[in-house]
């Protein structure tokens, strides 16, 4: 598939899957069982987003940046190419709400910093600010909780972010438009927000199902660094559409079928204790009795009927705004600007 094409002023647009998981994305919520919430290897899931037209590909997992590491350990000739980053779960320490924010073009030492600021959302932002390093706001619904008033919520994470993932492949098309409306609802008045796309793929199949697209001069310096400086500005936007319910169930079995098998690979035998096994015998029935599907169609009720309250917050907040012509909030630097 080639996605290359020219705009009207000479410049190229290009791309890149700016949330992507591979193999070194574990699964936290149930550490007994070793479970990984995506069994790709980097190198692999590379060659997917070249096949599919990525000039860049950024590597995304769960708290750490081993994915991009682990390729290029074995590939050192593809750095100009990959964008080193990780999704950061952070939290607000008032509620203990949780959220998920990308952080791109990192290495070690801001890793290791990112690890110690991660359990204070207040703290990571502000240090990413401070380091202007490019950061995005991931399916800013998922974690959000109806006990949190939804007014507060949307004015707080417009305050610390300025970039959003207004397209991901794995969340509902609704949960999507209501980020787009959010956005809308800042542009109205004044407020600098942009949006990003990303697949947020667990498997190769998904890869690129959202990407985000940027035009950058053809040259000798238009590289990774300039891609993201363009998105950073807000010359980016997101292409894509999202897998729907039944496909994300599916994978999610997918990806339970993969660690059953992976429990026959020495790698795996070599980490796994008796508990661990005797852990993952437990839950096999479970899986068998459709615990799985019912957990996916919970969560898919949950952001759907969090993406109502919020939509319905939206609306009242532009009429407050529209009838009491409130002063916006003070535009932020762009981060690579």
């Amino acid at each position: 598939m080639t996605l290359r094409h020219e705009t009207t002023d000479g410049a190229r647009l290009r791309r890149a899957d700016l949330h992507l998981h591979t193999r070194f994305s574990e699964w936290k919520r149930l550490r007994i069982i070793k479970s990984r919430e995506c069994y790709s290897d980097p190198l692999d899931a590379y060659a997917r987003c070249k096949d599919l037209g990525m000039d860049f590909v950024a590597f995304t997992d769960h708290d750490t940046i081993d994915g991009a590491l682990d390729l290029l350990s074995r590939r050192p000739d593809l750095e100009p190419e990959v964008i080193v980053g990780e999704e950061v779960e952070t939290r607000f320490p008032d509620t203990g709400l949780w959220i998920h924010v990308n952080v791109f073009d990192i290495d070690e030492s801001i890793h290791a910093d990112l690890a110690r600021l991660r359990p204070n959302v207040f703290d990571l932002v502000a240090y990413l600010r401070e380091r202007r390093i490019f950061h995005v706001l991931n399916h800013p619904f998922w974690g959000y909780r109806l006990r949190e008033g939804a007014s507060a919520y949307i004015e707080e994470i417009l305050r610390l972010f300025d970039h959003f993932e207004v397209g991901n492949s794995t969340q509902p098309a609704r949960h999507n438009e209501a980020v787009a409306e959010m956005l809308d609802y800042a542009s109205a008045f004044s407020t600098r927000k942009h949006g990003v796309g990303g697949s947020d793929a667990h498997n190769l199949r998904n890869i690129a199902r959202y990407w985000t697209e940027a035009p950058v001069p053809d040259g000798i310096d238009s590289g990774k660094r300039e891609w993201l400086a363009a998105v950073a500005r807000g010359e980016g936007r997101a292409v894509g559409s999202t897998i729907g319910a039944a496909a994300l169930m599916a994978d999610v079995y997918r990806i339970i079928g993969r660690y059953y098998l992976s429990l026959r690979e020495p790698e795996m035998r070599r980490t796994m204790r008796v508990r661990n096994y005797l852990a993952a015998a437990a839950l096999a029935p479970a899986s068998l009795a459709g615990v799985p599907a019912f957990f996916s169609l919970g969560m898919s009720l949950r952001i759907e009927t969090a993406t109502l309250a919020i939509r319905r917050a939206l609306r009242r907040l532009r009429r407050e705004r529209e009838e009491t012509a409130l002063p916006a909030p003070e535009l932020a630097e762009s981060p690579l600007d």
